[in-house]
């Protein structure tokens, strides 16, 4: 199949639930005390919306498949502006949790069908090209929001944020409703329960698979838990404004456009993902000394060693998340919907666990963030060798 999409359309789609995740995180402070709670109850929304992704992920692509993708994201964009409707309106961190949840629910159906449609679609180079365009959407659009949430949190208080996704949501629906057509093959086996099963049996026995399950999965965690956490390292630690610290946003972006850039004119994927690995890796190890020596503190130095080294970080991740998200489920074509929510289901429920770390770690001081950056990045060292291992065993067993 070699259907035209717009291209536009569903760089918005696929971008909305990164704007969602982030707009209000520079206002943070704000909604604790608004809201009367803890720092740490406030960060749980970034986890809770991760969790709520995860199970709604599980679930879209198997409607994609049984439905149509076009229905399915309809659906999808309903339940979330709902869901973002009782955000702007909770009187408590407890109703604020829940409908994020629902929230992110409604969101995921944006990120799984969206990546099921260029599957459908386009194959090949075409297929990466594409996947690299996505991840230059998917790094600019979680900048975008602290960026827009920095000046809505300032000026109109933090439920703005959520009226002006509302907005957003209404007019995701109508664009959708006229422009998005159906990829769904036509020759699409609807599988059974036992052949889901057995297709999840057979993704969870892939290295490969895991290996790309984890560097997706903590790439993801390190973009949102610094979103997560930086809020109350800049702007209450070193004092910046919320609209000063959401021009961070802009230096995260240039660093994976950059990368999203090198990935659609390089076609070797299995290179770039080693050298983003190594990119994460020092560029958190040179983040977390500045901090265990004291000099991190001095703000003029402090914001000086951060943007360096949060270039590096997200340049690196800016290389990872495309080439691992197109080269992930090639064995699985055949069941791309439900194979893409149940890859989608796992990472995201890493990511999840990631956020939720974050917010255990959170004590007040600069150091969990680079601690919590470091660890992740062990991490995604670890998924790029199970990868470059189940690829060398490959070349083995053709060889023999």
């Amino acid at each position: 199949m070699n259907k035209k999409l717009p291209i536009g359309l569903l760089i918005a789609l696929i971008g909305f639930p990164q704007i969602s995740e982030t707009i209000y995180t520079p206002a943070l402070p704000s909604v604790a005390s608004g809201l009367m709670t803890s720092a740490s109850l406030v960060e749980m929304t970034l986890a809770i919306y991760f969790v709520g992704f995860a199970i709604g992920v599980l679930l879209w692509g198997t409607i994609s498949d049984r439905f149509g993708r076009r229905n399915a994201m309809l659906m999808g964009l309903l339940v979330y502006g709902i869901g973002t409707l009782g955000c702007a309106s909770s009187a408590s961190v407890e109703a604020l949790l829940a409908w994020r949840f629902i929230q992110a629910f409604g969101a995921s159906a944006g990120s799984v069908v969206t990546q099921t449609m260029l599957r459908d679609a386009y194959e090949g180079a075409e297929r990466t090209k594409l996947f690299s365009v996505m991840s230059g959407a998917l790094a600019f659009s979680p900048a975008i929001g602290p960026l827009l949430g920095g000046y809505i949190s300032e000026y109109l208080g933090w439920r703005a944020n959520f009226w002006v996704l509302a907005l957003l949501a209404v007019v995701l629906v109508i664009w959708t409703f006229m422009a998005l057509p159906e990829t769904r093959p036509a020759r699409l086996a609807t599988l059974s329960l036992y052949k889901i099963g057995q297709l999840f049996r057979d993704m969870m026995c892939s290295n490969a698979l895991w290996g790309h399950i984890l560097l997706i999965g903590a790439a993801n965690g390190i973009l949102f838990g610094f979103y997560q956490e930086a809020p109350f390292v800049f702007i209450e630690q070193l004092g910046l404004k919320p609209s000063t610290y959401g021009l961070f946003g802009l230096l995260i972006a240039a660093a994976t456009l950059l990368a999203a850039r090198i990935s659609y004119r390089q076609s070797s994927p299995h290179l770039l993902i080693p050298i983003g690995a190594v990119c994460v890796l020092a560029g958190a190890l040179i983040f977390i000394l500045p901090v265990l020596i004291g000099v991190f503190e001095h703000k003029v130095l402090g914001i000086t060693i951060a943007l360096f080294t949060l270039f590096l970080i997200f340049f690196g991740i800016g290389l990872i998340i495309p080439n691992s998200l197109s080269q992930a489920l090639k064995p699985y074509q055949a069941a791309a919907g439900t194979a893409g929510s149940i890859f989608g289901g796992c990472y995201y429920c890493f990511i999840a666990g990631c956020t939720w770390f974050m917010s255990v770690l959170h004590n007040g001081t600069a150091l969990p963030l680079p601690l919590y950056m470091t660890m992740a990045a062990v991490v995604i060292v670890c998924g790029s060798c199970m990868i470059r291992l189940n690829t060398k065993q490959h070349c083995m067993k053709l060889s023999d």
